[in-house]
């Protein structure tokens, strides 16, 4: 548990401890959650006096969650909803993600993993997923770290931007909105050691850096993280978006995700101080797995219509299929300075990814590369925006066609997950296509 007066406060004990726990911290209500395929925390706020019940049960949910678009809607063709009649899975709890809220007084959130009522694991949850795969790397001989870098804009109620103009890192800029910072910060403590945070290169824009952790704890204080970044906005009277592109003329959120491997006696594996740029052949060959499966996990690190809104050139979005060494514009980028600080960045994620399908995607493509021993091919350096190099998708429809094509991706994250991730994702992806765009309106209206 954590020291008194630091955060995050974490439960570490057992089932027979946690309710004396709870009391000590004079906690009322328990929110258990997870998330759907869109990232979007679901769940149910628990009273202290039922929490035992809970713990040795678990909660029902309707299944159909796994079949909502975007707006809620129930998508047709799935396994969850139409099909077992709307029926439920059953939420059981993971006490090791239990910890106290700050933003929402009396009240605890703990995690859970889905599962049927027969008992058995609902294939398609994000954090089965994401589990398997860290099951993959530790079969290899190797536990994941991963830590995160979000971006976002701070908004009014009305989602609108509250700044304006370009000043990367001012500390002026950060004073003028420094009340909702400390209040923004605050809130997120309660989920991670969190490392720094800065005004952006977007006016009103934040970035925020979680410490590493082992990438399963991660993801779940990443995706909690986010969370409880909108909701703690609503209590001060703004609002936060993680919106891959959300501004015409400014810049987008991203997410970096900074990955590195241990191997069994806890040694770094990405690094290797003689050999060239300093980085291992395990490391090179992770990077490998990673461009080379890229198209094909498009749909995943890039979810969501307006992801591609975000691949234009000389906007700090990298869009070329290569990697370099401290190098913005490739889609990975080595960092060397010490070998026990040597990773791999992936750069190419919009702040609106599936936290754990990203680190999972992420993950299992660099693991297909250890295996396969993947050449990432020749080091890359200079303004790649500006060079004649491979270039990722940048079409919703081609990257759902090279999902669903991908024996390996199905191989990676199970048929099951796969079927019914494309049917929602095409679902949403054809009401896309059929909505007509207020700017698109207003071109041709007049002259057309």
């Amino acid at each position: 548990m954590s020291a008194e007066g630091e955060w995050p406060v974490l439960f570490s004990g057992g089932e027979d401890e946690v309710m004396a726990w709870l009391r000590g911290h004079n906690v009322e209500r328990i929110r258990a959650e997870y998330s759907d395929f869109n990232g979007i925390a679901r769940g149910k706020a628990v009273s202290l006096a039922q929490f035992e019940h809970v713990m040795h049960h678990g909660l029902a949910f309707a299944a159909t969650i796994f079949s909502l678009d975007i707006f809620a809607n129930v998508v047709p063709g799935t396994d969850y909803a139409e099909s077992i009649g709307y029926g439920d899975f059953i939420l059981k709890l993971d006490l090791s993600t239990l910890r106290l809220l700050r933003h929402e007084g009396g009240t605890a959130q703990v995690l859970g993993t889905l599962v049927w009522p027969d008992g058995s694991l609902v294939d398609s949850c994000p954090r089965n997923i994401l589990a398997r795969v860290a099951g993959r790397a530790a079969d290899m001989g190797f536990t994941a770290y991963a830590a995160p870098e979000f971006e976002f804009y701070l908004l009014n109620e009305d989602n609108e931007l509250l700044d304006e103009g370009v000043q990367c890192y001012s500390m002026q800029k950060r004073t003028m909105f420094l009340a909702e910072e400390l209040a923004l910060l605050e809130a997120a403590s309660a989920h991670a050691q969190l490392e720094n945070s800065h005004y952006e290169y977007g006016p009103g824009q934040y970035e925020m850096t979680m410490r590493y952790q082992e990438i399963c704890r991660m993801a779940d204080d990443g995706h909690l993280f986010r969370a409880t970044l909108k909701e703690a906005a609503m209590n001060i009277g703004r609002r936060i978006s993680f919106m891959a592109k959300p501004f015409d003329g400014a810049t987008g959120n991203s997410c970096h995700i900074h990955l590195s491997l241990t191997d069994a006696d806890g040694k770094y594996v990405f690094a290797a101080p003689d050999a060239p740029q300093h980085i291992s052949d395990t490391c090179r060959h992770f990077i490998g797995g990673v461009l080379a499966h890229m198209a094909e996990l498009t749909a995943i690190f890039f979810p969501n219509s307006n992801s591609y809104r975000r691949l234009v050139p000389a906007n700090f979005a990298p869009i070329s299929l290569v990697w370099g060494v401290d190098n913005r514009t490739t889609a990975v980028r080595v960092l060397n300075e010490t070998p026990e600080a040597t990773r791999s960045e992936l750069r190419v994620c919009g702040g609106d990814i599936h936290v754990h399908l990203a680190m999972a995607a992420y993950l299992a493509a660099g693991l297909d590369g250890i295996a396969k021993a993947t050449d990432p091919g020749a080091v890359s350096t200079g303004d790649l925006d500006e060079q004649d190099v491979a270039r990722l998708p940048d079409d919703w429809g081609d990257a759902l066609d090279a999902f669903d094509a991908s024996d390996w991706v199905k191989e990676a994250f199970g048929e099951e997950f796969c079927r019914n991730y494309s049917v929602v994702k095409r679902y949403e992806y054809g009401a896309f296509r059929r909505t007509v765009p207020e700017t698109e309106r207003k071109t041709y209206i007049e002259f057309l």
